[in-house]
């Protein structure tokens, strides 16, 4: 029964500390991702959602716009894939947000491109206005709404000012370009890699594919912030990296590029790419650095080893209780000694844990976690105690 009740408690153990992985697959996107557009002119943006092949019955987004250079008009969904809705998608041009949540009756959508949410915008005034998701989620049809998002990727619209001066200069530059060769137009960058999730104060870089032997501009915009800019060059391949100067924050950045050729011209810009910063793994007490999942790790495997050690110990006794009674005991002792520093220590390390809080603020998942892992950790405490005493005993 001891025996049982002691692979019972490597069971739970496992259990707890190995994680379930899941395939997250759908991505929200804005469509077109790039545009240029008059003050004055109105222009619609629609709400994909792409599944990856998965079945999903609802999704959730707010996105975010610059107010200061857009307005929003309208929100059309008599189309829109999703017929049932929490609340009707709804707008405020003040606080710049969209916000919609709907979903489908089982089966669900499945599919590469279907449209959420038709967005009209109006140009209020020139500039680059970025319009990105703040948040998004994306359910499967699984009975247990998975979320399975994988991207939210936002897009950037050039508004241009409307007056004859700039129309007259837009005519003159069509015709010169009608003209000159060197200035015909070049081809879009493409940005092939990218993290889709980072630590905080980590290196933010890219790779792509641009023109070859260009200067590439790329553009950073952390949530709403204002945007930022740098650049890097192309090789003869027109492959290119760039590492952004500043170490990223918590938050969503979302990155574009464009290629710029010898003579100035500019290519449009690339389709966004988007990278969530999180809060690091790891805390600093003191001058040590600790990580959550290497002293877990390590936690669970000296249990796991008192465990095995207190199963050999009890095979040994059932065998030799009667001729080696008395060295027995004495092991027994001796185990029991031990185990009470190594829970002096485990208790030590998890006391460092709850001081680390006033380093940073836990997540609620870490929180949980450690009051889960200090429950578990008590009962295995008492399993392996009774089990030190009968072979003391």
């Amino acid at each position: 029964m001891n025996l049982l009740k002691n692979h019972f408690t490597i069971f739970i153990f496992l259990c707890l500390f190995v994680p379930l992985s899941a395939t997250a697959q759908g991505i929200l996107s804005l469509s077109p991702s790039t545009g240029s557009y008059r003050v004055g002119e109105s222009f619609s943006v629609i709400v994909n959602l792409n599944t990856g092949g998965e079945s999903v019955n609802a999704s959730t987004g707010q996105i975010n716009f610059d107010n200061s250079k857009l307005q929003v008009v309208s929100l059309g969904y008599s189309q829109s894939i999703f017929s049932l809705w929490t609340d009707n998608p709804s707008f405020s041009n003040p606080a710049g947000t969209i916000n919609f949540s709907g979903g489908v009756p089982s089966p669900g959508f499945t599919g590469a491109s279907g449209s959420i949410l038709r967005i009209t915008f109006k140009g209020k005034a020139s500039g680059q206005a970025p319009v990105n998701f703040l948040s998004g989620s994306v359910l499967a049809n699984d009975g247990q709404g998975t979320n399975i998002a994988d991207g939210l990727k936002g897009a950037l619209y050039a508004i241009t000012p409307l007056d004859s001066s700039s129309e007259a200069t837009t005519i003159t530059n069509l015709k010169s370009e009608s003209t000159k060769g060197a200035e015909r137009p070049i081809t879009t960058p493409i940005i092939t890699k990218w993290s889709k999730q980072l630590n905080e104060n980590d290196a933010l870089t890219i790779e792509g594919l641009g023109y070859p032997l260009a200067k590439i501009s790329v553009i950073i915009q952390k949530d709403t912030e204002e945007l930022t800019s740098g650049y890097t060059f192309s090789g003869f391949d027109g492959k290119f990296r760039f590492t952004y100067a500043d170490k990223v924050k918590t938050g969503y950045y979302n990155v574009w590029a464009r290629n710029i050729a010898e003579d100035g011209n500019q290519s449009g810009l690339s389709d966004p790419v988007t990278t969530e910063v999180i809060a690091p793994t790891f805390i600093k007490v003191g001058s040590f650095v600790i990580n959550y999942s290497t002293i877990i790790i390590a936690l669970v495997l000296l249990l796991l080893f008192i465990i095995s050690l207190l199963l050999l110990v009890w095979f040994f006794y059932k065998k030799t209780k009667k001729q080696q009674g008395i060295e027995i005991s004495e092991a027994g002792q001796t185990l029991e000694k031990s185990f009470k520093l190594l829970c002096s220590d485990i208790d030590e390390h998890i006391a460092k844990l709850k001081k680390a809080r006033v380093e940073r603020n836990l997540t609620s998942e870490e929180i949980d976690f450690l009051e889960q892992f200090e429950e578990e950790l008590s009962q295995a405490k008492g399993v392996i105690a009774k089990e030190i005493r009968d072979i003391s005993n």
